[in-house]
């Protein structure tokens, strides 16, 4: 008898192990940010800003200077999954920065660094930067009291700390938890012949890169772009 009974308990112990599946509690979160996979992005010149405006056969967008003291980029931004967004506000940054630089006043040049995408050029902001008949640096214009200005609209000054752990964030302008980013842009008479690029980088889920929850992690995505200016 005790043979039976011992027999029904291990049975029943069988069959309760065999029916247990491991519980996974974030089995039902996205694996990426939005419900197609890849998030589909794009950025234009307003044409309420410029209504003249015109994208051309190389990539180029043709906006003309005069009139208004800034023109606008705008993008359209692919809504996130439901879960990605905090307060029913959508988990997307944009940040954007240019390769043309104002100094001296009226004095304007372009450089191939930038902050947003990869820092500096070189460490030292040291890349020579030809103007008339004289070699500048960044850094070298700063070290002779000059302030130099963005296209996108931040400056860097002789306070501006360019070692602190906090820099990378002076540099560049941001907009956040938005799908529909705008970006003003200066529009000055000087700028007419001159060629600007904007980079632009799209940043996904950012606020999950920390999580415990391996799926959310998986769905921090960051897409690169940019958008190329002729002034006229």
């Amino acid at each position: 008898m005790k043979d039976i009974v011992r027999l029904f308990w291990y049975s029943l112990l069988f069959f309760a192990l065999a029916s247990c599946e491991k519980y996974d509690p974030y089995e039902d979160t996205p694996e990426t940010a939005c419900p197609g996979g890849d998030c589909e992005y794009s950025f234009k010149i307003n044409p309420q800003q410029q209504p003249n405006a015109y994208l051309d056969e190389n990539g180029y967008w043709h906006v003309f200077t005069g009139g208004l003291r800034y023109f606008q980029i705008i993008g359209e931004l692919e809504e996130p999954h439901d879960f990605y967004h905090i307060n029913d506000i959508p988990d997307v940054s944009v940040a954007m920065d240019s390769d043309y630089w104002i100094t001296f006043d009226t004095i304007s040049f372009t450089t191939p660094m930038y902050g947003v995408l990869s820092w500096y050029s070189t460490p030292s902001m040291n890349t020579p930067l030809p103007i008339g008949d004289t070699t500048y640096s960044i850094n070298g214009l700063i070290l002779n009291g000059e302030s130099v200005t963005n296209l996108v609209g931040y400056e860097i000054t002789p306070n501006t700390c360019m070692d602190c752990p906090y820099s990378s964030t002076l540099f560049g302008v941001y907009s956040r938890y938005n799908t529909h980013p705008t970006f003003n842009i200066f529009n000055l008479g000087e700028l007419k012949g001159d060629t600007a690029t904007f980079f632009i980088e799209i940043d996904y889920a950012d606020e999950w890169m920390l999580s415990q929850n391996p799926h959310a992690k998986k769905a921090h995505v960051v897409y690169k772009t940019d958008l190329k200016v002729i002034f006229e």
